[in-house]
């Protein structure tokens, strides 16, 4: 029995070791499949696509990389992915992307609450948020910044100017780009990554358009020959002459606008047939007509053009004789052509400029005094450029000149026109504008819901509106329009002044003004007022409060005939010399000088302040060893 025992235990015993032999392999061959997958990568035009499966085993292979966490219907990851792509060929590390609506757990794991959020890791530590640029050139510039010790950023595109080499820029580039800037301004920070990108932008699509840069607060004589009184302040400078940039202020919208800047401003037009089609049909056209342009009278039209690149997009010349005979013109003369759509009995249809030795200046004013038909239609598009001479008499009903209610838009227009005219030489403009288009500026008004079919509004020489009440003029448009022209002739109309109630008790060191006690505090002539304009919602205005009181207690004692207030833009109406452009705006309004408020465009540093109330004060800081 112990031999068959031990026969019986041999077996056994050697069948159990070729089973752990078996297991043995199985799972060494499984973990080779399992490596196998986790080393194998897809890749997506030289982005490799990583899953929950191969992520950590491509970190560990790859201890430097960028991932970008991305969602596929997301628009601002599609922007990106052709940028990445690019990119991908150019560093020196992988570059690898996640699709976090699939790959669920990576995005938990790594907390990801938008898209695209991009990841970096560097030597295996990680990871830090990635806060570069979402260009092919952002992203290679941040990365090889990062992982290349001997990498060295290509140069600034933007040209650094100081009073030795501005003159040779502007004379050597024939059209440039000038940011004035201050070093503490945040604004300027914000802009300055976009500035340098428009200016690589530009250079890779060959155009000869530069841009620069002026520390003005280092460069104060540049600053103030080019009437720099806050920052960024920007100029497009032509051929030594100086515009103002009224364009985007991101990388692409400062490009393109730039690029815009490079073409002519007035379109040359070879052909009669030209002018024809270039004719606008619904805002006023300018033609000059020009034997040659190689004259002074040319020269002053194009420079007036390129002042009025954002006022009037239809601006051109010509030298064709079938045009000069159509329109009976003459060499040099300038004609500005209204829109057939609202033309009238009291007006012509167009009106000439010829006038020897005429300068950009002289040109620009007859534009601007011609810009608009006796009566027009006002837009929120054009208001700023065809509608900003006072008093201006708007006429609001469902102004609508498309074919379908054009007969029905004119009649009422017809109703205006009759007495517009009679208007004319008091200098009265008069417009009809769209009612829904102005909703919101009829509503705060107090006419959203006045009952009546046509809303009148005069916008008056002071700055202030007029609204026609619906309580006194209730009769037809030509009887209400009339009456109430004679009201406003006689100065017997009430202002509208859209004002927050005035604070029960106001007693803290910083005075709250509103629109109805405006007149009370600022323009008090027996103290020197400094204002701050604010939104609620602004963070620099909220930041800036605290330092404000403080100023204002520290005023109180010493300087009792200086008044520091504040007052919410967003909620009341100032008088129009106190123009609110952003948060915060501050004015000194010194006695004697209340007309012509003193903008403060300095750092909000409280010293600063002082020296500028000290510097313009008339009843306070009258001795300067004050401060």
């Amino acid at each position: 029995y112990f031999f068959i025992f031990r026969v019986y235990k041999m077996f056994f015993d050697r069948r159990f070791f070729a089973l752990v032999i078996l297991l043995c392999i199985a799972v060494i061959r499984a973990k080779e499949t399992s490596s196998d997958d986790e080393l194998n990568y897809e890749m997506d035009e030289g982005v490799v696509v990583l899953t929950d499966k191969n992520f950590d085993a491509f970190l560990k292979k790859n201890p430097s990389t960028l991932v970008k966490f991305y969602a596929p219907w997301c628009g601002h990851c599609k922007h990106l992915a052709p940028e990445y792509e690019k990119a991908s060929s150019k560093v020196s590390i992988p570059l690898a992307k996640v699709d976090a609506t699939v790959e669920t757990e990576l995005g938990k794991r790594f907390e990801i609450q938008g898209y695209p959020t991009l990841k970096f890791w560097k030597d295996g530590q990680g990871p830090s948020d990635y806060d570069g640029g979402r260009d092919e050139a952002g992203i290679i510039e941040w990365v090889e910044s990062r992982v290349d010790p001997n990498y060295k950023p290509p140069p600034e595109e933007v040209v650094t100017l100081t009073t030795e080499n501005f003159d040779d820029f502007i004379t050597n580039n024939e059209l440039v780009l000038v940011e004035f800037y201050a070093p503490w301004c945040g604004h300027c920070k914000k802009l300055a990554p976009e500035f340098e990108k428009a200016a690589q932008k530009l250079k890779a699509q060959g155009s000869k358009v530069r841009l620069g840069k002026v520390d003005a607060t280092i460069e104060k004589e540049l600053g103030t020959k080019y009437g720099v009184s806050g920052y960024p302040t920007m100029k497009v400078i032509r051929n030594a002459r100086r515009f103002d940039y009224n364009g985007p202020r991101e990388a692409a919208g400062i490009a393109k606008y730039m690029t815009e800047q490079s073409k002519p401003a007035a379109t040359k037009l070879a052909k009669l047939k030209d002018i024809e089609r270039f004719m606008s049909k619904d805002d006023v056209t300018i033609i000059g007509f020009f034997a040659t342009e190689d004259s002074s009278a040319f020269e002053a039209f194009s420079d007036s053009a390129e002042m009025l690149r954002e006022e009037f997009k239809t601006m051109g010349h010509t030298s064709d004789p079938a045009a000069f005979k159509k329109w009976d013109a003459k060499p040099n003369d300038i004609i500005i052509f209204y829109p057939s759509l609202f033309h009238s009995k009291f007006e012509p249809k167009s009106r000439t400029y010829n006038k020897a030795a005429a300068t950009s200046e002289d040109l620009l004013a007859f534009f601007r005094e011609h810009s608009a038909p006796l009566v027009g239609k006002m837009t929120k598009k054009n208001a700023a450029t065809r509608y900003t001479k006072k008093p201006l008499v708007v006429v609001y009903y469902n102004a609508d000149f498309s074919v379908q209610y054009r007969e029905g838009s004119e009649y009422w227009r017809q109703k205006v026109l009759n007495i517009a005219q009679r208007y004319q030489k008091d200098k009265y403009r008069f417009a009809v504008a769209d009612e829904e288009e102005f909703a919101k500026e009829l509503t705060e008004l107090g006419l959203g819901d006045s009952g009546l079919e046509h809303n009148v509004v005069v916008f008056g020489y002071d700055g202030k509106k007029y609204p026609m009440s619906a309580d006194d003029f209730d009769g037809e448009l030509d009887e209400n329009l009339e009456a109430f022209m004679k009201q406003i002739s006689s100065g017997k109309a009430k202002a509208h002044v859209k004002s927050a109630p005035a604070p029960k008790d106001d007693k803290g060191p910083v005075k709250t003004v509103v629109g109805s006690n405006f007149d009370k505090i600022v323009n008090d002539e027996s103290k020197d007022v400094l204002i701050e304009f604010y939104a609620p919602w602004c963070g620099h205005c909220k930041s800036f409060e605290p330092k404000y009181k403080d100023l204002a207690q520290a005023l109180k004692k010493t300087q009792p005939n200086v008044v520091l207030a504040k007052m919410d833009a967003t909620i009341n109406d100032a008088p129009s010399q106190f123009a609110v452009e952003g948060f915060p705006t501050i004015y000194f309004a010194p006695s004697g000088k209340k007309g012509e408020p003193i903008k403060y465009s300095g750092n909000r540093d409280l010293e600063d302040l002082k020296k500028f109330m000290a510097k313009h004060g008339v009843k306070s800081f009258q001795k300067k060893d004050e401060l």
